[in-house]
């Protein structure tokens, strides 16, 4: 590892922010830095990854950009127009135009997309009234920076559970995924994480609306607002620190357990975006990835992610490519 991180609890202290902040960590130059636990993704750790490559196979885990048919938290849902050129070019062709709220479907949230509510503040100390009218720490930079390109692992904790206990918690209530089981399944699997890798939870929530009714979709999605996710807890925070993963991602709605207990301090959200600069992964497509996991029984793999390259983006589809 390029980064000696000290333990959680030597982190020096930032003021108004809670004990395990790393702003400034990764500054350089007296630069304010913008793009967080990416710079873990150094070209020696690039390299590494691409051990992973043996097969030459490759998954898209970018749901359908139409997929949510009921997007929550008041969204608008995707659309597509089609444009016939012939009329106004006078060539057989066509382009569409789409709209798309980079929140309602498979998506990476930047680090100027969820503050700090106690204090109003974005990764690195940036305000809210400085975010709203500035690109600072917005999703372009990591596309300056070469997207993200790392070493992608798979924590099946869906196909565990169900293994070692059945039928498991529905996935649109806010069911807790704890530490514990996330290090039970990857004992499972036989996987160990490192440094630097992009950790990736399968829930069951994507699944479950594959195959849920229109109508348990629009009660799911856009009438409940709850959803399964990783716990919100101490043992969390400490224990993803601790990882020093360079992002993380879900299959479900918010990552971690939605909604989050904001009054007790460990909404991962505040931590992982605002705290470590770490982005956060939502709502991919982890199934076919799942089933190939099983196949090839490894759970890790070469993976590439090309955000939209928007100025001060705050969230984008993740163009997310598992090679293996």
């Amino acid at each position: 590892m390029p980064y000696e991180f000290p333990a959680f609890d030597e982190l020096p202290k930032v003021e108004g922010e809670p004990q395990g902040c790393l702003w400034g960590f990764f500054d350089k130059d007296g630069k304010r830095d913008e793009v967080g636990t990416l710079n873990l993704l150094e070209p020696s750790l690039v390299q590494d990854a691409a051990r992973e490559v043996r097969d030459g196979e490759s998954i898209q885990l970018d749901w359908p950009l139409h997929n949510v048919q009921f997007p929550g938290f008041g969204r608008k849902e995707f659309s597509q127009k089609l444009v016939d050129l012939k009329a106004s070019l006078n060539f057989f062709a066509m382009d569409d135009e789409v709209y798309i709220n980079t929140q309602s479907g498979s998506q990476w949230d930047s680090l100027k997309h969820f503050a700090h509510q106690e204090t109003g503040k974005y990764y690195n100390g940036l305000t809210h009234e400085e975010a709203v009218k500035s690109i600072t720490n917005g999703i372009h930079n990591w596309c300056e920076r070469g997207g993200i390109v790392g070493r992608g692992v798979l924590v099946d904790w869906l196909r565990w559970y169900e293994h070692k206990h059945g039928k498991a918690p529905s996935p649109v209530t806010t069911h807790g995924i704890t530490v514990e089981e996330l290090e039970e399944t990857l004992k499972w699997q036989g996987t160990e994480t490192r440094p630097g890798d992009v950790m990736m939870i399968r829930s069951g929530y994507v699944r479950w609306h594959d195959n849920a009714s229109e109508a348990e979709r629009k009660k799911g999605t856009q009438e409940t607002s709850t959803a399964i996710g990783l716990e919100g807890s101490e043992k969390s925070v400490r224990w993803l620190y601790d990882h020093h993963f360079a992002a993380v991602v879900g299959d479900t709605v918010a990552f971690e357990s939605w909604p989050p207990n904001l009054q007790a301090g460990y909404c991962l959200h505040e931590w992982l975006l605002v705290q470590w600069g770490t982005p956060i992964g939502e709502m991919w497509d982890l199934e076919k990835l799942s089933k190939m996991c099983e196949q090839k029984k490894r759970w890790t793999f070469f993976l590439t992610s090309a955000p939209l390259h928007i100025k001060g983006g705050i969230g984008s589809p993740p163009g997310a490519i598992a090679i293996f």
